[in-house]
């Protein structure tokens, strides 16, 4: 049996997120204030039994709350009535046990299978923090806040006291509900939702120093291993351990009896006054001394260099490998304890943020071999969910596992990469070996540029500055320089093909390309041959990326191979050149010429620079340097007020003006 699907509604930014569970690891991306976070923090609270606060319940929804218990407090509704009108907090956690045997011991979940129907193998467990039934408390509650002197008012002293007694006035509650008829429920004990779903969450703020101040250092974790029972550790590691405690303990006893004899004859030597007498107690001394104790709080971890007995503190080891090696030591700590449960549950285990500390090889070594690892220290089906902001982790992950969170005005919502990949099975295989050759950030982009090459990769965060100097990006509060954009090098041959992905994420994206303006010759058996041309002669297009679009536009399929003429291109509106959230620029005329690549655009606008005049022609603005990054860095060098072509200003302005939330 397994986590198959979480559903949570009204925590915070998440009004009505589904979150599809991988039956071994899952991988929630997105850009930061996207309630990653927060779905584990939610989580965690219903499954300890933790009261959550006012600042739990989302905004958006506070306006109904206030308005319904201010009408039940002015006795103008009925307290059931309240009750059914304030939504509560709520997580749905849906366990698929088809590939069980009928017979097999379902544990922990029976308690929450009360369908009769054998066709259905899936349980149902609801989960609500909702107002307390209980009228006469709730109104004791909140009467001083709302009558003064019999007279009632709202005011803000009211709200705020709805807030500070936010946990007085809502419970947990657990039902197990029939996924047939959710109107048939039953309720049940926290603690045997606790039972079922044991869990851990190893968390970004993760204490890695050895200073002594916390009981969660390296240290810690491995002189607990000193009060850990032998059955509860690797047999390897269990004779070591009880070696230990054998000398421990005889050293233990040999100070004690020592310590406790010179101590009582120095006491014994101090007293006077007549006492004590031969006819009462004698007075001694017993100390406790403890060497274990000792072990355990004053271990420190060291670091010995080859075969020599040199060692240096922790502290002069890199953070990197304390996080990696915390983790492993959580890890395998975790795995001892779900293991006491037997089979018949289903362990949950939350990391956040792994890659504090990693350098970029090492989280990809994490993320690639962190099943291998927990399937190596315990037999026990632990799903693990992951938070990151690494580019590295998330493009080393399988792209099925991979759940990508979306800020809408409507609350956040968790995309599944798994849908995508079923419905663009064309797509997804470039897409992935993309992410995964270039570690792109696309993940975490509130805003995507897909340019040509090195040339725009250069340019492009210069130009953006130059744009923002010369305020076209005034009309917006928030502009694009302030946002985090994303460059994407991959050419007009490849970039449509992400057009469906961005359109999947809602990410906003502009694509800069190149008109790449070329003609037909007859060849051989009346085939004909496109070579590139100055763009006054050219026919057509090579740019894939531009005849997608036209086809796109028109309707067509994308198989289909009519040639596109080259003023068609040339005289698209910027509505045809917006498809939902995306945009595509390309050269445009300027001084008199279109230029069919950035390098001759640039050089068309910044003629005196290059050495070129009003009489220059086309043949005279062709580029024809070796090297486009010489090109690119040359210009930013040499000539720091250079002139940004039309097209980009053009379509850097769209971007800027693309809101992030839909």
């Amino acid at each position: 049996m397994r986590l198959s699907k979480i559903i949570i509604r009204n925590y915070r930014l998440l009004i009505d997120a589904e979150l599809e569970v991988d039956s071994q690891t899952t991988l929630i991306v997105g850009r930061n204030n996207t309630a990653k976070t927060s779905c584990f923090e939610c989580i965690g609270k219903i499954l300890t039994g933790d009261a959550f606060s006012f600042n739990d319940y989302p905004l958006k929804k506070r306006d109904n709350l206030y308005k319904n218990i201010d009408l039940f407090m002015e006795k103008k509704i009925k307290f059931e009535d309240l009750c059914n009108r304030v939504e509560p907090i709520s997580v749905d956690f849906l366990v698929d046990y088809s590939l069980d045997n009928s017979d097999d011991n379902l544990g922990a979940l029976s308690p929450f299978i009360i369908d009769l129907d054998m066709d259905i193998t899936t349980a149902l467990i609801r989960v609500e923090y909702k107002l307390r039934v209980d009228e006469n408390k709730f109104w004791k509650i909140l009467e001083k806040s709302y009558y003064s002197e019999e007279v009632f008012k709202v005011s803000n002293d009211a709200h705020d006291a709805i807030a500070s007694n936010f946990h007085k006035l809502f419970e947990i509650v657990v039902y197990a509900v029939n996924p047939k008829n959710e109107e048939i429920i039953q309720r049940k004990r926290q603690s045997e939702l606790a039972e079922l779903f044991p869990f851990q969450i190893i968390r970004a703020e993760r204490r890695l120093g050895e200073d002594g101040t916390s009981d969660d250092t390296l240290s810690s974790l491995i002189s607990s291993y000193f009060d850990m029972n032998e059955d509860e550790l690797d047999p390897s590691v269990s004779k070591k351990i009880m070696e230990l405690r054998s000398v421990v303990e005889n050293a233990n006893k040999k100070v004690q009896n020592q310590s406790d004899s010179i101590l009582s004859e120095l006491v014994d030597k101090a007293i006077g006054f007549g006492y004590p007498n031969r006819e009462e107690l004698q007075l001694g001394v017993t100390t406790h001394l403890s060497i274990d104790d000792q072990i355990k709080n004053q271990t420190m971890l060291s670091y010995t260099f080859g075969n020599s007995n040199e060692s240096l503190p922790s502290s002069y080891n890199g953070l990197g490998y304390k996080n990696l090696i915390k983790m492993e030591f959580l890890l395998s700590a975790y795995a001892k304890r779900v293991e006491k449960c037997g089979n018949a549950v289903i362990p949950l285990l939350f990391i956040e943020e792994p890659e504090s500390h990693m350098h970029p090889q090492m989280q990809h070594a994490f993320a690639q071999y962190l099943e291998e690892f927990i399937t190596k220290i315990t037999a026990a089906k632990v799903q693990v969910l992951l938070t990151s902001h690494s580019a590295h982790i998330a493009n080393t992950m399988i792209f099925q596992k991979i759940r990508y969170t979306q800020k809408t005005k409507n609350g956040v919502i968790y995309k599944n990469l798994n849908t995508f990949a079923k419905e663009n099975s064309d797509n997804v295989e470039f897409i992935r070996k993309y992410l995964t050759l270039t570690k792109c950030d696309l993940f975490f982009a509130d805003k995507a540029i897909f340019i040509e090459g090195a040339s725009e990769r250069l340019l492009l965060p210069d130009m953006i500055d130059k744009c923002k100097r010369l305020g076209d990006f005034d009309s917006q509060k928030y502009q694009l320089p302030d946002q985090y954009y994303t460059l994407i090098e991959i050419g007009g041959a490849y970039a449509y093909k992400f057009i469906p992905f961005i359109k999947f994420l809602g990410i906003p994206c502009l694509i800069l390309t190149d008109l790449d303006s070329v003609a037909g010759k007859s060849g051989k058996n009346e085939r004909i041959y496109y070579r590139s041309v100055p763009v006054s002669q050219g026919e057509t297009t090579s740019n894939e990326t531009i005849k997608w679009w036209i086809r796109k536009n028109k309707e067509l399929s994308e198989e289909d191979k009519t040639k596109i003429p080259l003023s068609e291109i040339m005289t698209m509106s910027p509505d045809d050149k917006t498809i939902d959230k995306c945009h595509i620029e390309f050269q445009t005329e300027e001084n008199g010429f279109c230029c069919h690549s950035l390098e001759e655009a640039i050089r068309n606008v910044n003629r005196e620079y290059f050495g070129l005049d009003e009489s220059s022609t086309e043949d005279d603005l062709e580029f024809t340097g070796k090297s486009k990054t010489d090109f690119a860095l040359k210009l930013i060098d040499e000539c720091s007020d250079y002139i940004i072509p039309r097209y980009i200003r053009l379509g850097l302005k769209w971007l800027n003006e693309q809101q992030v939330l839909e």
